[in-house]
């Protein structure tokens, strides 16, 4: 009986092996044997410095500043204002309040392309 709960108490060492490398030294020497080291070579491309070329290229890349910035603009919607006045139903006779309905002149919002809005306001003198 005292055996048993000698061995329960064991360190872990003794049951789970312990691995030679890490997890990290297995991922390099697995990703640098995946084709002759191709993939690496390919990340490597990637990690280079920027030249003049990628610079006249970054307005085409996505970045968090012109992420916020709202590039498809709505459309100007006209709407109609209509009051209506207080008045009784023609069946019942009963009373309507009065009340403020509006009509747009498009049933859906339309966006406008990039640089579309900005050149027709110029020419509408807005």
């Amino acid at each position: 009986m005292i055996s048993v709960a000698l061995t329960g108490c064991a360190s872990k060492d003794n049951f789970i092996p312990q691995p030679s490398q890490d997890m990290k030294a297995v991922y390099a020497n697995h990703m640098s044997g995946v084709g002759d080291g191709q993939l690496l070579d390919t990340r490597a491309l990637v990690r280079r410095p920027m030249v003049e070329g990628d610079v006249r290229l970054s307005d085409y890349v996505r970045s968090e500043k012109n992420q916020l910035q709202k590039r498809f603009k709505l459309l100007p919607n006209p709407t109609m204002y209509m009051f209506v006045a207080p008045h009784l139903a023609t069946s019942d006779q009963v009373p309507i309040p009065g009340y403020l309905t509006e009509f747009r002149m498009w049933e859906k919002d339309h966006y406008a392309m990039p640089g579309e809005l900005s050149d027709m306001r110029n020419e509408f003198g807005e």
